[in-house]
């Protein structure tokens, strides 16, 4: 095959030379110089890999058509695809096939718009070929997960043989029109209704003459009925289940997206009707059902995509998981929480407040972490980092402070609830960085707020960098080089001031800030703030403590709610975990 496109193009190219000789003129000073560009029958009739494509044309009298202005792709089997075809359908060859039978394949091969290998993008493109009921044209799949192939089977050997009126693309077999059940069988997206219309031997019947109309849902509408139903998969459901839920999809007659109107249409399942809503969102089955893709033409009928399987009673609103089954934005996050066991947790009662992340912040974190996506995590790792995300109660948009919430998550020394920092000061941010992005998508369990980057459990350090509260301090704690120390494996109990009480202390000291103090005037009054161990406020005791800054302890003193150190200052808030330590905000900062 190579060694014939090298003779090929050597061909070309003395073919170029020769028309490219200026040929005289009578004028004395004007040379013309003429350049042909020859069109897509002449480039195959000058190839003679492409022979029998050329005499298929003739026969078919498609020569003219593709001699045309255009543009038009062509993707052009060979002498070799048509020997299999050939031997596939047990006839010797060409003689045995009609100009009528072989003048919709050719057609299958040949886009009325020019595409380049550069342009090619995984989905569905109009053919000129229109075998089909209503003579729309017909649909075929490019995939470019693996180089690009056609209808699953067929591949592009050669891409971008540049015609005067288009581009030609060489492939290895012969594109036959497919009908629905094919369609399917070529996406993959659409493997699981294949394995399902199998079981349910469906698929001759769908491979009739039809006209079929069908609502496809995809692999993830499957996965989402899976888990509602609380099975595995097809295998936990007989093809007597299978028949209801599949023949509820189809309806009689080739019905085409512009002509889909609102009303109540009879499926071939008896028993089930579907209720159509079309406005200017676009399509509503069921009034929970959208349609996501339309008019993937086949020559017995049309496919519509959808996202939910039909012919399911509606138990009411979906949960958590449910939702995020259904939008496509989840998907990474959705097999985050499969690889973590967390899927039956978060279909839970609850209620529960999800941030959501959504694909693209996966990516994020994949790309920061060095990694190539989800493979290369554990469930162990990613349980904590997922229940980071999800706090046991719903709260609203309209019902986020600025503040510390509890998550899920326990990756702490003492297996207690991680702290999130919520500030609303400018939109909804959750530890400074992270956007809330979209807010309020209701769940039978829950709210679910959706949110640009992913979310990993803080340690103290990283709790103070989050909170502007703590901007001072965390200002002390690098000058002093101690963030290291601090961000260790403790654990610590860290009694933070804010930065009223260091700036009170400025004043106390006569200074303007931190610049006029040293690394060594900081370190014995940081370190005075740090305890050894992970010490919350239910387990604070009055009494004496030795601190972090050796030979200095402090006195504490608890009285019913309060607690007082050195006889002045006041813990404020308490209880702000960490994943190696707590922090107790006061009100003074602690000299030693």
């Amino acid at each position: 095959m190579k060694a014939k496109m090298m003779r090929f193009g050597l061909l070309m190219m003395v073919v170029g030379l020769f028309l490219s000789v200026p040929m005289a003129c009578n004028d004395d000073d004007d040379d013309l110089v003429v350049i042909v560009t020859p069109d897509i029958v002449e480039i195959a009739v000058g190839n003679s890999d492409f022979s029998t494509l050329v005499a298929a044309l003739q026969k078919a009298d498609l020569v003219g058509a593709l001699q045309g202005n255009g543009p038009f792709t062509v993707f052009a089997p060979t002498n070799s695809a048509f020997n299999a075809l050939f031997n596939d359908l047990g006839i010797s060859g060409l003689d045995d096939l009609t100009a009528e039978q072989l003048t919709p394949i050719l057609l299958y091969h040949v886009l009325g718009n020019e595409v380049r290998a550069a342009d090619v993008k995984t989905g569905y493109v109009n053919t000129l070929s229109s075998d089909s009921p209503d003579g729309d044209p017909l649909s075929l799949y490019l995939n470019t997960d693996n180089s690009v192939r056609l209808n699953k089977d067929a591949m592009v050997t050669t891409a971008d043989i540049l015609a005067s009126n288009g581009v030609i693309h060489v492939i290895d077999k012969v594109l036959l029109p497919q009908h629905v059940v094919d369609i399917a069988i070529a996406d993959p997206n659409f493997s699981i209704l294949v394995a399902a219309v199998v079981k349910a031997d469906l698929a001759n019947t769908l491979s009739g003459e039809g006209p079929f109309t069908i609502f496809a849902p995809t692999n993830a509408a499957f996965e989402a009925l899976f888990m509602k139903l609380g099975i595995s998969g097809i295998d936990d459901l007989t093809a007597e289940d299978l028949v209801p839920i599949l023949t509820a999809h189809v309806l009689s007659g080739n019905i085409r997206a512009e002509d889909v109107s609102s009303g109540t249409v009879a499926t071939l399942n008896p028993e089930k009707s579907l209720d159509i809503m079309v406005d200017g969102s676009g399509v509503t089955i069921d009034g929970n059902t959208k349609v996501i893709a339309t008019d993937v033409q086949g020559t017995n009928g049309v496919i519509h995509v959808i996202d939910k399987v039909l012919g399911i009673p509606d138990d009411g609103q979906d949960d958590i998981v449910d939702i995020a089954l259904g939008n496509g934005d989840f998907s990474s996050l959705v097999a985050a929480l499969k690889k973590a066991n967390l899927v039956d947790a978060l279909k839970g009662e609850g209620p529960f407040t999800v941030f959501a992340p959504t694909n693209a912040a996966f990516e994020s974190l994949f790309s920061s972490l060095g990694i190539t996506g989800l493979d290369d995590l554990s469930a162990e790792q990613l349980t904590p980092i997922l229940l980071y995300h999800v706090l046991g109660a719903e709260v609203k948009a309209a019902d986020v402070q600025t503040g510390y919430a509890n998550t899920l998550s326990t990756d702490s020394p003492g297996s207690d609830p991680l702290s999130l920092y919520l500030n609303t000061d400018n939109g909804v941010r959750l530890n400074k960085d992270i956007m809330v992005t979209s807010t309020d998508i209701m769940a039978s369990n829950g709210v679910i707020h959706v949110i640009d980057k992913v979310l990993l459990p803080p340690h103290v350090v990283d709790i103070a960098i989050a909170d502007p509260n703590f901007s001072i301090l965390v200002a002390a704690v690098v000058k002093a080089d101690l963030a290291g120390t601090l961000s260790g494996d403790g654990p610590f109990t860290i009694f933070a001031p804010t930065n009223a009480a260091f700036e009170a202390l400025f004043q106390d000291l006569g200074i303007s800030g931190l610049d006029d103090l040293t690394a060594e005037d900081l370190i014995p009054i940081l370190t005075y703030h740090v305890l050894s161990g992970n010490v919350r406020a239910a387990d604070v005791a009055t009494g004496s403590v030795p601190t972090l800054n050796e030979g200095n302890s402090l006195d504490i003193s608890v009285s019913g709610s309060s607690v007082t150190i050195n006889s002045s200052t006041n813990v404020i808030a308490t209880d702000v975990q960490g994943t190696n330590g707590v922090i107790h905000a006061i009100d003074k900062v602690l000299l030693p």
